[in-house]
């Protein structure tokens, strides 16, 4: 039987008074979010080397974990990359390589990206060492816990096998482990009709949209060009004139994202309006990210 953990909304988003921690508006010691806060909302900052820290001390977790089962797991071995939080959302070397992605998501067949070694190894295994090799890794079917998100967003995940021990051994249990995956995401959703209501982003976007007719496209927006894109996949199929098309149309919005700055003008709005959200948001994320905090510092 799935167990169902059933989180409480506010704002549209989670809050964990039923996970433990209730936060209202007499509870608050403090009004703005620190950089470190604000770095876990809007994925920014500090954010992308503590995440692959926390990611690679995850992956080292499992593998003696599932080690000491008698299975073979290769961990994980990521490095932060060194770019800017702009050159990371603009992505240009994946631009230049495959546009949005959208030819592989409508090609008949599969991008060439290799076996990963772990599913390589569960591959070579009879059926009854590859259900062992699951069970020990994620659970059986009856250990797998719902979290409700606001919007019906429901996350699942198994409260036992190695991942579910790693996760608690870095985060102290599993419910503040997907809190901190989820919940920072939600709330850094509830910013973007206030932020594409800014005279700052409407003018980023006029000056985006300036630059893409100097390079012979006339869309109202990136999220327009990827649809239109997006619609004549649905017609045509995967064809090379279109994914020429793709990565051109996507190179210039990434060169018109970077000329104009877009991507910063829209981060710089976000950590300004988020000292403007709900108490008890802010008072869920100062929690979050003291734990997201003590977990980083516990693997250094």
């Amino acid at each position: 039987m799935r167990l169902a953990l059933l989180a409480c909304a506010v704002a549209g988003v989670l809050t964990l008074s039923a996970c433990g921690t209730s936060a209202t508006d007499g509870d608050a010691t403090r009004a703005e979010l620190t950089s470190l806060e604000l770095d876990l909302l809007t994925r920014s900052g500090t954010f992308t080397r503590t995440s692959v820290d926390l990611a690679n001390a995850e992956s080292e977790l499992i593998s003696a974990c599932m080690t000491a089962q008698g299975f073979r797991y290769r961990a994980d071995a990521s490095a932060p990359t060194a770019e800017s939080d702009e050159e990371r959302s603009l992505n240009m070397k994946e631009r230049h390589e495959r546009g949005y992605g959208l030819a592989a998501q409508y090609g008949d067949e599969k991008e060439a990206a290799g076996i990963a070694a772990n599913d390589a190894y569960v591959a070579g295994l009879s059926k009854k060492n590859a259900d062992a090799y699951s069970e020990a890794l994620r659970g059986d079917a009856t250990d797998f816990r719902e979290m409700r998100f606001e919007g019906g967003r429901n996350i699942t995940f198994s409260a036992r096998g190695c991942e579910a021990r790693s996760r608690t051994s870095l985060y102290g249990n599993l419910d503040d482990w997907v809190a901190i995956a989820y919940f920072p995401q939600n709330l850094n959703s509830e910013l973007t009709p206030r932020v594409e209501k800014s005279p700052k982003y409407r003018k980023a976007m006029n000056d985006w949209r300036t630059c893409m007719r100097g390079q012979g496209y006339t869309y109202a927006s990136p999220d327009a060009a990827y649809d239109q894109l997006k619609a004549a996949y649905r017609a045509q199929g995967v064809t090379t004139a279109l994914r020429e098309r793709e990565i051109a149309v996507s190179v210039a919005d990434g060169d018109c994202g970077a000329e104009v700055h877009v991507p910063s003008t829209v981060l710089a709005l976000r950590r300004a309006y988020a000292q403007s959200l709900p108490t008890a948001d802010k008072l869920q994320l100062q929690r979050l990210t003291t734990i997201w905090k003590t977990a980083a510092d516990g693997i250094q």
